[in-house]
């Protein structure tokens, strides 16, 4: 459903076409102060002081100051990070979707698959209290930003794991046509920086998912050659190294940049439907 107009000026006479035929108003009265407009799980709330209903899915509104509540673009940054790097560029990414009027952006992680004692031995940290995602929450976003680290040039087990468990989501197509980034970390350069983006796509194809990379909309940061950074075309990254190297402010304002582009995308295909 799509409302297509959303400046109210005082005394002006507004329209509102529905463009799904199944939709319809819940309820019709005069003087009403609220009317709801369903569609699927979607729903939009007008408040006004009198309305008159038309046929033909058309809504005729006379209103003075009238308020419009209009459902956020929603965009998870979905991500496993072993020693935070990866979360680090999910935290900026969160930042550059969040400066995108209208969008809510959240951060989930997905499920760890090694054991605490494991873990230990790794000298992993302990996991931030960012949420835990399961599969069948991923329809619930109109965009999604998928982060994690590489393993011989390929996306870490945990985050293949979960997508393995995506089953069902595959089956209905329930990610068909939602718009998907990627960012990752590798330990050294060279070591996985385009080859991970590479076979992560593989998963979006399979769902449906329409891959959006940041391509060069960086600008100069993309052609920077005097420091050492991540990241490519296909999305944001960094180098963790022996593990001390952090994200530099380079690598965290492209991740900011993703963020903001693919939010950005989203917002005008959600727009559009």
């Amino acid at each position: 459903m799509l409302i297509q107009k959303f400046k109210f000026e005082e005394r002006r006479r507004i329209k509102f076409r529905l463009r799904d035929p199944e939709c319809s108003p819940l309820g019709k009265a005069e003087q009403h102060d609220k009317l709801s407009l369903v569609n699927g799980c979607s729903s939009i709330t007008l408040t006004f002081t009198n309305y008159i209903y038309r046929p033909f899915f058309s809504l005729f509104i006379f209103t003075k100051n009238t308020p419009f509540i209009a459902m956020a673009v929603k965009v998870y940054i979905v991500y496993y990070s072993t020693y935070g790097h990866v979360e680090r560029l999910a935290e900026e990414i969160k930042k550059g979707a969040e400066s995108v009027e209208g969008v809510e952006a959240k951060l989930w992680q997905v499920p760890e698959t090694l054991s605490g004692e494991i873990l230990a031995k790794m000298s992993a940290p302990p996991k931030s209290d960012v949420a835990v995602i399961t599969p069948d929450q991923l329809p619930e976003a109109d965009g999604l930003i998928f982060g994690f680290p590489t393993r011989f040039g390929m996306m870490a087990a945990q985050f293949k794991a979960f997508f393995d468990a995506t089953g069902g989501l595959w089956r209905t197509q329930a990610l068909a046509g939602k718009p998907a980034g990627i960012f990752y970390c590798t330990g050294s350069q060279g070591s996985g920086q385009e080859t991970t983006a590479l076979t992560a796509i593989t998963q979006l194809t399979h769902h449906g998912m329409i891959f959006v990379p940041i391509g060069y909309t960086f600008g100069a940061g993309m052609f920077e050659m005097e420091q050492v950074k991540g990241g490519s075309p296909y999305g944001a990254g960094t180098f963790a190294g022996d593990g001390s190297r952090q994200p530099s402010e380079l690598e965290l304002g492209q991740a900011f940049h993703q963020g903001k582009y693919i939010a950005t995308i989203t917002k005008k295909l959600k727009a559009s439907a």
